[in-house]
């Protein structure tokens, strides 16, 4: 076993395409990879990046070719791509690829841009409602509570169990807030421990109205990307399908892949086999089986991913400007009834008792 095997983080997308434009740079300009990793790596600050370049030049300089030191780094860097800077060497055109890998790993970190920010928006709209709603516990309802115990009110219950809230909002919102984040957590871990587990969380995520659809719109776009990548520099199809199901994180097209890669083994068409498999939307079954047969698969798939994150840009410029608008309005619905209710009608009830 080699010292650099074993549990490693993986590198960022920036990463990726940091470690992958200096090989480049360096392979179209005939330069030692050993030396120039070496070098690049002195200049780093310490971390994932510099640990894992100073790994690949160290395999470098012990004999081994690059795609065997890249896939040495297996934890760090995805299984596909030291198969595709193979696949660029014995077909003489390696710098082609590398620039084709930053294009995708750029690309890649531009929809996960996009979906964090489109999640962003409201969580911010919701933290900021909860801080909101626990100030006015806090600060607002106590000055309220002391009238109505200097005039012996009889309050309502709602009014009980609002006063009751302010009294403790350590206990009664903060400290269910965070049990509530520490289950959520920790029921996300344990359903992801499993195949059939992470396939119950990711359809759990996919049911979420508007953001569900963006991350598997965003997920779709990345694998049907990387497959036309891996399609297009030969590697063999079941071994392309296998690899860009691997590189994503939905458990629904990596079982898939897996599926449809057992099926053309078998002799099955492609689009026979992505019938069988059901994991890929209809349209995309279609292009591929039009492709395939007009010996363009590489282009059409790279077409559906163009396709796709284009409506990823879409959702998620919807899912900013609808649901923060639609949470604001609801938690301040909220926020105000309950104020209303408990606080201004015993203290209209109080001002009518006082005119009388």
């Amino acid at each position: 076993m080699n010292s650099n095997e074993g549990n490693k983080a993986s590198l960022s997308a920036q990463d990726l395409v940091y470690l992958n434009e200096e090989i480049a740079a360096m392979a179209r300009a005939g330069l030692p990879l050993e030396e120039g990793l070496q070098s690049i790596a002195r200049e780093m600050a310490w971390g994932n990046l510099k640990s894992a370049t100073l790994e690949i030049q160290k395999d470098l300089s012990a004999g081994k070719t690059l795609p065997e030191a890249l896939a040495l780094q297996k934890g760090r860097i995805p299984p596909f791509y030291s198969e595709l800077v193979n696949a660029g060497i014995q077909g003489g055109s390696l710098p082609q690829v590398l620039s084709t890998l930053t294009t995708y790993a750029r690309g890649l970190s531009d929809l996960r841009s996009l979906v964090i920010t489109a999640l962003f928006y409201p969580f911010l709209v919701m933290g900021i409602a909860i801080g909101l709603f626990t100030l006015i516990l806090v600060y607002v309802i106590p000055q309220f509570e002391s009238i109505f115990r200097d005039f012996g009110m009889q309050l309502p219950s709602v009014t009980r169990l609002v006063l009751s809230l302010a009294s403790n909002p350590l206990y009664f919102i903060v400290l269910p807030c965070v049990v509530f984040v520490a289950v959520l957590l920790l029921f996300r871990g344990l359903m992801r421990s499993s195949e059939t587990g992470a396939c119950w969380w990711t359809r759990l995520v996919y049911s979420i109205p508007v953001l569900g659809t963006l991350i598997r719109t965003a997920r779709l776009a990345a694998f049907t990307d990387l497959l036309g990548i891996l399609v297009e520099q030969h590697l063999p199809l079941p071994q392309a399908l296998r690899l860009a199901g691997d590189a994503g994180s939905d458990p629904f097209l990596r079982k898939g892949a897996r599926e449809i890669a057992a099926s053309l083994e078998k002799g099955e068409s492609l689009q026979e086999a992505l019938k069988v498999g059901r994991v890929l939307p209809d349209v995309i079954v279609w292009m591929a089986g039009v492709g395939e047969m007009k010996g363009n698969l590489a282009s059409t798939l790279r077409q559906a991913a163009q396709m796709y994150r284009r409506q990823v840009e879409m959702r998620a410029s919807l899912a900013q400007s609808i649901i923060p608008p639609f949470l604001i309005v609801g938690i301040a619905a909220i926020i105000t009834g309950l104020f209303v209710l408990a606080i201004f009608m015993p203290l209209v009830k109080l001002l009518e008792g006082l005119s009388k």
